[in-house]
């Protein structure tokens, strides 16, 4: 079996570059994060030889998005970049993860991996989860949710039912 690895980053380290990112954006206490202007307006910027692109289901196979960011790239299967700009949580979630790939795994924060069951890799080693945890942290951190009920979570922040249990018990 092989796999890849990333260098080690805690909850906290990632909750970190997320709220940096959040107010460095002036957008710190927003409940609901930019993410389409983001990827659309303010990563050009922040990186000039960034692209991303929409691309065709069936050129995408399984895949809802793709971060390249040896390429300075993100691909976007196109369902999933037109529910974002909808506002649809999952697909905003989506967009946010490969935001994190972008940011969290270049080359030299990533490496292959081979092992007999890298299922145990733990998750802070594990570049999905570090992913996962980014756009959770983007989309809904601590200091917008502190006061809000689960529902109150999803409808502002506009993520899923899961996203907002797992930030309202990982906060």
């Amino acid at each position: 079996m092989s796999s890849y690895v990333a260098q080690p980053l805690s909850r906290v380290k990632i909750r970190n570059l997320a709220l940096e990112m959040r107010d460095a954006l002036g957008v710190k206490d927003v409940k609901e994060f930019p993410v389409m202007q983001f990827l659309e307006h303010i990563l050009p910027q922040v990186d000039p030889e960034f692209v991303y692109d929409v691309m065709p289901i069936h050129e995408m196979g399984g895949h809802y998005g793709l971060a390249i960011p040896q390429d300075h790239t993100i691909l976007l299967r196109e369902d999933v970049y037109e529910n974002a700009v909808k506002g649809v949580p999952r697909d905003r979630f989506t967009v946010a993860h490969e935001i994190g790939h972008y940011f969290l795994h270049t080359p030299s924060r990533v490496a292959f991996a081979r092992g007999n069951d890298l299922r145990k890799v733990p998750a802070y080693l594990n570049p999905e989860w570090q992913a996962n945890t980014f756009a959770g942290e983007l989309l809904a951190p601590p200091n917008v949710i502190k006061d809000l009920s689960l529902f109150e979570i999803m409808s502002h922040c506009k993520v899923s039912r899961k996203v907002a249990e797992i930030q309202i018990r990982d906060c």
